[in-house]
Order: structure tokens, then sequence, then C-alpha cells
């Protein structure tokens, strides 16, 4: 596969996950006006799985950036 249809392919997967976690942010009915200060703090400790799942990400684009700066094996 070309580099331009795998980027493509990852550009894709990634938003459809950040849709995905965006839906399933708001669909929560914990969050409310009246909530005190630390809520936020308290709902996020809460859902962990949110966190982790962006630690995964930058990870894994991070990977992406590493290996489009090394050259191709064509290059060498």
């Amino acid at each position: 596969m070309k580099r331009e249809r795998v980027a493509l392919i990852v550009a894709v997967v990634v938003l459809l996950f950040a849709g995905w976690a965006f839906a399933r942010l708001r669909s929560t009915s914990a969050v409310r006006a009246d909530m005190p200060a630390d809520a936020f703090r308290i709902w996020f400790w809460e859902r962990r799985s949110i966190d982790l799942a962006v630690q995964i990400s930058l990870l894994f684009v991070g990977a992406l950036g590493i290996t489009a700066l090394l050259p191709d094996r064509d290059e060498e």
C-alpha cells in the first residue's frame, strides 16, 4: 500500500474513534449544570477509559510520526 492510502485509513479510523468518544461523552446523564467545582475531576477519574483511549491514540500517532520521518526502504 502507498503511504497516502495508509495515512487516509489512519485518519478515518482516528476520526471515527473521536466521534465515538465524543458521542459517548455527551450521552452521559451525570453531567448537570448544578455540579460542584470538583465534579469534572471526579467524573473524569471515574471514567478512566477516556484517558486511556487518548493515551493510546497519542502513542499511535507518535509512532506514525516517527515512521514518517524514517526513509523508505527504496531510498537506501
